[in-house]
């Protein structure tokens, strides 16, 4: 089989800088002005309210207003869209650029005109534009997405960890060099090592000075009556948590966590689990997380939910999957469609553990699927097998599928770390 030339994918028609999404409706790109509007419009969908504080704080930390595209009806706002500039680590440890749709919001006045799709597709033009492979977000609501092509590519489990009787097994070690931190020194040791663990985690997003600032602001209206934020720092790894009132007793919240060896893990996990006065440790990790493997009883990890993380949009089928390795070697051509943006079409995918090369195609296909399935297999996350048992791809040959299987399974369960 040979690859062979093909036309590029369809591009998307150039957009003015001020378009139509319907009657009356224009697109524009923000300007710095219209970051309170925006609060205001994105309020009133989830129903939370910023206050001026908290929007001066984004304003200064993470608004580029170049990433928002908005919807105006005359002087109204109506509608809008925005991004952050994110690294993802793809499988075999190359980092992409991608953008993190967010603050997506239309208001309940103008929703059923078309304002969304109008929004959306513009701002993916700007990605393709910018030569953008992957797109990104976390989804509110989850039957929103797939229409313009997002599949989602990370898992993350919601356990709850009974304290009084959890002990670990008798030959788990117990490595030490936990010691506590302060929020100032917080901000210099937490990002070198979360950049370690974003060099070697598939999905994971990486964490700029603005999101880090953010996350460390710790201000009293964000904790919902919890604690302020407590840090623990292992020379290779940290962990942060918040103290509850719940359930009739004291539960230790674990907001982040990053273990980049297995000692920091366990001894991270052993003083959390050894603090006093609790009735439960909660936390969100990956579904392979080792966790129950160290206790003596791993019943006492209890999965209270399963939850989709970062949900991923591929934008240029040859690039994002050239820039990741796979887990055996694999020639298969793929056909791929995209109704919403027309980037679909047929694929020759080569690659193994040490890299690939995924150009157009003209033979026939093995494996059929949309691009919203794609996106779910990106990272390692999700298996085609089970997709086709849910009539999401097609492939005549169960040994082709099984291949598939094997080859996009990353070298460790992805995650995307940072919720945006």
């Amino acid at each position: 089989m040979t690859a062979v030339d093909a036309p590029p994918p369809t591009a998307l028609p150039p957009t003015p800088a001020s378009s139509t999404a319907g009657p009356g409706v224009q697109l524009r790109t923000s300007t710095r002005d219209d970051l309170p509007a925006i609060a205001r419009l994105d309020g009133r969908a989830f129903h939370w309210t910023l206050s001026a504080e908290d929007v001066e704080h984004y304003g200064r930390e993470l608004f580029d207003p170049g990433n928002f595209v908005l919807a105006q009806e005359g002087a109204e706002l109506v509608g809008a869209t925005g991004g952050y500039d994110f690294a993802v680590r793809m499988p075999g440890g190359a980092a992409v650029p991608a953008k993190g749709v967010t603050w997506v919001s239309v208001a309940a006045t103008h929703r059923r005109r078309g304002i969304l799709r109008s929004l959306m597709r513009e701002q993916h033009r700007r990605m393709i534009a910018d030569e953008l492979a992957v797109s990104l977000l976390t989804a509110s609501e989850a039957g929103i997405y797939g229409r313009f092509g997002y599949g989602p590519a990370t898992v993350r489990h919601a356990v709850r960890v009974t304290r009084p009787g959890t002990t670990f097994r008798a030959d788990v070690p117990d490595p030490g060099g936990v010691r506590y931190a302060e929020t100032d020194e917080m901000r210099t040791v937490a990002p070198p090592l979360h950049a370690r663990w974003h060099a070697t985690t598939p999905g994971a997003l990486d964490r700029s000075a603005g999101w880090w600032a953010t996350l460390l602001a710790d201000k009293p209206a964000k904790r919902g009556g919890d604690s302020a934020l407590y840090h623990l720092v292992h020379a290779d790894g940290y962990a942060s948590y918040r103290i509850a009132e719940a359930d009739g007793g004291r539960v230790c919240r674990v907001v982040d966590l990053v273990a980049v060896s297995r000692d920091a893990y366990v001894a991270l996990w052993r003083v959390l689990l050894g603090l006093d006065l609790l009735s439960a440790v909660t936390a969100e990790v990956a579904p392979d997380d080792a966790l129950p493997h160290l206790l003596t009883d791993p019943r006492r990890v209890r999965t209270e939910g399963r939850y989709d993380g970062v949900w991923a949009r591929i934008l240029d089928v040859p690039a994002a999957l050239s820039a990741r390795t796979y887990g055996t070697e694999l020639d298969v051509v793929l056909e791929v469609d995209d109704p919403f943006l027309g980037r679909g079409g047929r694929f020759r995918l080569r690659g193994g553990p040490d890299g690939a090369v995924c150009e157009p195609a003209s033979a026939p296909p093995h494996v059929r699927l949309g691009v919203a399935a794609l996106g779910s297999l990106l990272f390692g996350g999700f298996r085609a097998s089970s997709l086709a048992r849910a009539a999401l791809v097609e492939a005549a040959d169960p040994a082709v599928l099984r291949r598939v299987d094997t080859a996009f399974t990353a070298e460790r369960e992805p995650e995307y770390g940072t919720d945006f």
